[in-house]
């Protein structure tokens, strides 16, 4: 990647305005969906179709030569020839070594049937956490061993003051973030861990200069660049690019398809999120993606669609330009409920058997900090398990109908369960008898299913 080029053509690049980009994507994403074939199945979220898996891609490829990267500051298209997309890809790494010493963990660009299981990572991305709660509830992903990487949460407060965006006090949430996960991970043993996403507590580029240093984000670690829904990006993020040049912490892009917006249903967001992949990899030079499936009207990444999305996009890689792409697992209820753990183990199938990573459980859709560690130890476990007893497409499809027959009513009505505090021993650090008693008999639920669990 060359930066000072894509920042010349995102001034130089053809002129639209942003509403007709818009209207446009949605025609042409129309016509792609009918030329390639793309049909979703509400019934088989997770998709063994390899002509469906490359469909897709190259859906995706044409979808990118006719609507290029919209910058929203200049109105202007960044454009990349076929040949500069494919480069890209083709040399983005393909095994990358996170967090250092004893604590490293290998993620691999996944391929079909590679052999090789996810990167889980663990935590509550973009969660708001307030900052009495923040340290105890990293500390109860860090206790749990089976996690890989961690995701902070997000302090909304410094000083019982509200953090707004562009402040400063947006800089010292960043910074006490990433000091108070270290230490999380510090406390169980783990001080090498990646912190992956590092910056949550930030919106700008501010928190991203802040915590380039040693102290706060290592070179071990990774930060995040979104990619604009849809197909676009601002200044904001291109600083971020610049910022993170010459810090040579790993970076991630995060796409965020709305399924239901310009994109379409499914198969279109379906298209767009993969072409937005492609972009964030030429114009970002990220070397791993977050997919992230919103939507419209239950933003939960548990919908079926949603997994659908999730689904087709990792196969479609995975066959065509495997690359590091960790999926969001937002879930609609939180902590407490039953329903939250039906949902961590669709999501957790869903995503082994597409070889995908995952991005963490965003419980709530991460709106309130009814969060713990213990639903992310069963989203590794069912990772385990499905790897190890080599569950097929088919059997995790099966599964998957029966867990979200289990939760799919709360979609309408969500049960955001309780605090962090009600649900954890804020001292000890462990689950209170009736989260670990809710969570023994679901976990016992899922072994009559066919989850054969190792642990």
């Amino acid at each position: 990647m060359n930066i000072f080029e894509v920042l010349r053509r995102a001034e130089t690049g053809d002129y639209i305005k942003e509403d007709d980009f818009n209207m446009k994507l949605f025609t042409e994403n129309k016509k792609l969906i009918a030329k390639y074939g793309i049909k979703y199945d509400k019934d088989n979220v997770i998709v063994d179709s390899d002509e469906m898996a490359d469909s897709l891609f190259q859906a995706a490829l044409e979808l990118c030569d006719i609507m290029g990267f919209f910058c929203i500051d200049t109105n202007r298209i960044i454009r990349f020839s076929r040949e500069e997309l494919l480069l890209a890809m083709e040399t983005a790494p393909k095994e990358m070594v996170l967090g250092v010493g004893k604590d490293a963990r290998t993620m691999r660009a996944r391929k079909v049937n590679d052999g090789y299981k996810m990167t889980v990572c663990g935590g509550c991305p973009g969660t708001p956490l307030p900052e009495e709660l923040f340290l105890p509830i990293m500390m109860s992903y860090a206790a749990e061993p089976l996690l890989d990487i961690i995701i902070p949460g997000s302090l909304v407060s410094i000083e019982g003051m509200e953090v707004k965006t562009g402040g400063p006090l947006e800089i010292r949430a960043t910074r006490q973030e990433l000091i108070w996960t270290r230490e999380a991970f510090e406390r169980y043993g783990r001080p090498g861990t990646h912190i992956y996403a590092a910056g949550e507590s930030s919106a700008t580029a501010l928190g991203t200069l802040a915590i380039c240093n040693d102290r706060y984000m290592r070179t071990s670690d990774s930060h995040m660049i979104p990619v604009l829904s849809e197909l676009k990006t601002d200044n904001i993020r291109l600083a971020r690019v610049m910022t993170g040049l010459e810090y040579p912490a790993y970076t991630t892009s995060l796409m965020d398809p709305i399924i239901g917006g310009f994109a379409g249903g499914p198969e279109g967001a379906a298209i767009v999120g993969a072409a937005a992949i492609i972009f964030a990899t030429a114009a970002y030079g990220v070397q791993m993606h977050c997919l992230h499936a919103i939507h419209n009207k239950y933003v939960a990444v548990s919908t079926r669609e949603g997994m659908w999305m999730n689904s087709v996009i990792g196969r479609a890689f995975a066959r065509n330009a495997p690359i590091s792409i960790l999926a969001d697992a937002w879930t609609m209820c939180g902590t407490g409920t039953d329903e939250l753990l039906y949902e961590t183990a669709a999501l957790a199938l869903s995503q082994e058997l597409s070889c995908l990573h995952t991005d963490a459980l965003g419980a709530t859709n991460g709106v309130y900090p009814n969060c713990s560690g213990l639903e992310n130890r069963l989203f590794a476990e069912v990772v385990d398990s499905a790897f190890h007893q080599g569950m097929t497409a088919e059997q995790g499809n099966g599964l998957i109908r029966k867990l979200v027959a289990k939760y799919e009513h709360t979609f309408e009505n969500p049960d955001f369960g309780v605090p962090f505090d009600e649900v954890y021993d804020i001292r000890k650090i462990v689950p209170l008898p009736a989260w670990q008693e809710r969570y023994d008999r679901i976990k016992d639920e899922l072994c009559k299913m066919g989850v054969e669990f190792r642990f």
